[in-house]
């Protein structure tokens, strides 16, 4: 064993040897024989240039090189798979076995926890979360550690949230210089959440392209007068527009494309 409980190891780093005396001898005896098949093969490749041997014996030896090779490289791969690394940078904190001890296949043999960024979970409510998106700003306050707040960024706004307290589970991701982050301190995060704002909307199909933007015609006291605007967020087929119309104004939704600034137009309303 080459590594404790506290210890910090870098990625690739030794954490134990696993012992395999039947596979280690297994791989010895691979390399004899590769040894031995490789000798043959030079030997019956150079009394091919004396006719002392025919061409099917150096290919029957090349076979058995190729075989021998194989098995070797084989054995090797098992062999290295008994070396257990780490696969990334991080604190030991805890190991589950002692030496002499049996391994099972696939058995727990050591926890290991990255320190170089550390991730919050915060269950946010219902009504709050449609507005977080992932790589959004957060900031994080961890008491135990006092001082200003750490900045922080959304990676992931989950799908599936938490019926009894309407909850949804929102990853935040910190960097963590130092250490000074653990794992299970208790943060506050704060999200830069947008405020929903009034907004005049009309139907898409009284958006009409100019040379100038997009324009609105509104029907005032019988004539169209146009009125540019600039569009906002759509939501079931109406759009947000900011511009000079005001709620209860009429916007014509039909035949405005062949519309003139001006021109006479009258309402008529059909009763259902």
């Amino acid at each position: 064993r080459f590594a404790d409980g506290g210890q910090m190891v870098r990625a690739g780093d030794l954490l134990f040897q696993l012992a395999n005396d039947p596979l280690q001898a297994s791989l010895q005896e691979a390399l004899a024989d590769f040894e031995l098949r490789r000798s043959n093969q030079r030997r019956s490749a150079e009394l091919l240039a004396t006719d002392a041997v025919s061409a099917q014996d150096v290919r029957d030896d090349e076979y058995e090189l190729a075989r021998a090779r194989a098995k070797q490289d084989g054995l090797k791969a098992q062999v290295a798979h008994l070396a257990v690394r780490a696969p990334f940078a991080g604190h030991v904190i805890q190991t589950f076995t002692e030496v002499g001890q049996w391994v099972p296949r696939g058995g727990d043999i050591a926890r290991i926890i990255a320190t170089d960024t550390v991730r919050v979970y915060v269950n946010v409510p219902e009504h709050h979360v449609s507005r977080l998106e992932s790589g959004a700003a957060a900031a994080i306050d961890i008491a135990a550690l006092g001082g200003e707040p750490i900045a922080g960024r959304i990676v992931a706004v989950l799908a599936e949230g938490y019926p009894e307290s309407h909850t949804f589970p929102v990853v935040v991701e910190a960097d963590n210089p130092g250490g000074r982050i653990r794992s299970n301190m208790s943060a506050r995060v704060h999200f830069q959440i947008p405020q929903s704002q009034e907004a005049v909307l009309v139907h898409k199909d009284a958006l009409v392209s100019g040379p100038m933007g997009q324009i609105v015609y509104l029907a005032i006291d019988g004539k169209a007068i146009s009125r540019p605007v600039q569009t906002g967020l759509a939501h079931q087929g109406f759009v947000a527009v900011d511009g000079e119309i005001a709620p209860g104004d009429l916007a014509v939704v039909r035949g405005n494309e062949r519309l003139m600034d001006g021109q006479a137009v009258r309402i008529i309303r059909k009763h259902q």
